[in-house]
Order: structure tokens, then sequence, then C-alpha cells
């Protein structure tokens, strides 16, 4: 897969290169570009350019330890790989990290996106789960035990739940880099906060949707959607992996709300 370097940061990427829209897929806190590999074999999407990146300290990209992984830094880097690429009609799709990473792009890239979909991504405080347990354990003892032990609660739940999308995480997960996790989980933390995400989000003069998996539905970011007409869905039989749990019917869903919403 193709790899770019910015600024001293080697990013791997996957890119399937096909219409003029473009689909641009960003992950999710310790996750990778393949939580969205279903994506790139089907065959609804045949007209479309699809991309996928490795966030830095995730997946295949470098693991630097003089890097901020703030959000705003790696939306820098993630905005210099799009416009490296030379997409001109974007829809951007963020998981959970992801999202707020999004927000940044969208603000940035203007009329270059077609639309937002946002996957279950931050908007405040209530939405800090993992991400608040690791700020506050603080980076010696997350990097010491803390990580360990986080991935034997996820073995117990991925046994419980069954969910494609928590094993897919665990292995993600297992081989991210512990001070990126550590770092762009203070950054998270921080901008849900106070950096006002829900109403960035609400601002934003594009085309958006708000996902939910069926069994990860935050109530309280669901009633700041209806009480402001944001639309949203909700995909049946899925957590907040929703993309791996349900893929079929997620992309199926995604490309439905795009010929509805006349874009």
């Amino acid at each position: 897969m193709p790899v770019i370097t910015i600024d001293n940061q080697r990013l791997r990427y996957r890119l399937k290169q096909d219409g003029p829209e473009s689909f641009v897929f960003i992950h999710g806190l310790g996750a990778s570009k393949n939580s969205f590999d279903r994506c790139f074999g089907m065959d609804a999407f045949r007209d479309y350019t699809i991309a996928a990146i490795d966030l830095p300290g995730c997946g295949e990209s470098s693991r630097p330890k003089d890097f901020s992984y703030t959000m705003k830094d790696q939306a820098e880097l993630v905005l210099e790989w799009i416009r490296g690429l030379a997409l001109a009609r974007i829809i951007l799709v963020g998981h959970s990290m992801g999202g707020v990473i999004c927000l940044y792009l969208v603000e940035a890239l203007g009329t270059q996106v077609m639309a937002f979909f946002n996957l279950e991504g931050n908007l405040g405080r209530h939405d800090c789960m993992f991400s608040a347990k690791v700020a506050s354990a603080g980076r010696a003892d997350f990097e010491s035990k803390g990580l360990e032990e986080f991935k034997s609660t996820l073995r117990e739940s991925i046994q419980e739940a069954r969910s494609p999308g928590l094993k897919n995480y665990y292995h993600n997960i297992s081989r991210a880099y512990p001070r990126a996790l550590y770092l762009s989980s203070v950054s998270l933390v921080k901008e849900s906060c106070e950096g006002q995400l829900d109403q960035r989000f609400l601002a934003l003069p594009v085309q958006k949707w708000y996902v939910f998996g069926e069994k990860s539905t935050n109530l309280v970011t669901k009633t700041f959607l209806d009480q402001h007409n944001i639309p949203y869905f909700i995909v049946p039989k899925s957590g907040h992996f929703m993309m791996d749990d349900q893929p079929s019917l997620f992309y199926k869903m995604l490309l439905d709300a795009l010929e509805h919403g006349n874009i």
C-alpha cells in the first residue's frame, strides 16, 4: 500500500481511484484504516474513489516520539494528505475520534466537502469513555499497566458480545503505539470538554449525518440532534464499530442517505 511522508511522518494509506466523487475514511482512537476495508471491495462503490489512512501511531504509519498527537495536528497531517491526492468532491466519514478530526477537515476544506458522516464521533464530554480513562491514568501508568488492563477487559467483551468490530479493534489497539493512544486521549478529552464540538458540528455548512450503532446509541447526543433537526440514522444489530458489525447494511445506509439527501 502507498505511503506518504508529511512533516517527517510516514503515513500509510489505501486508495482506490475511480470516480470524481471521493469517500475519505478517518478511523478512531487506536484503530486503523482496516476499519473500512469492506468498502473497497463493494460493487456499490465501484464508481467512487475511496481513500483511508492510518493516523500517526496507528496501523502501519510511523510511531513518532516527538509528535503532539493533538486532534488539530493530526488533522493537519490528514489535510495535507488529502490535498496531495487532489480530491475535489469529498465525502468525509469519521469514526469516533476520527469524527473530531473530520470537523477540522470540513472547516478547512469548505466547499470541497460534499457531505460528512459522523460515526459516533465526540460532540461533548459525555462521549469520552475509553479516552477519559486513559487520560486520567497518567502516561506512565497507562503504558505500564493500563493498556494491558484495557485489552484484558476488551477480550472479555469480545467473548460476550461476539462483535466483529470489537475483535478487529483488539487487533488494532494491540499494535498501536501506547504514547499515541495516551496523548490522543488527552487531546480528545480536552476538545470534548472545551472545544464546543457540538456547536462546531451544528455550524458546518455541508450536508451532514450522525450515525449510531443500535447497541451504542447515546441518548444525550440523540436528544441534541433531535433538538437541532440534524439527520441521523441507527445501524441495527451493531455497536460502536457498526462498519465491522454490520458492514453490508452500514454501507447501504450510507449510500441511501446520500441519495435521499439529493447530493
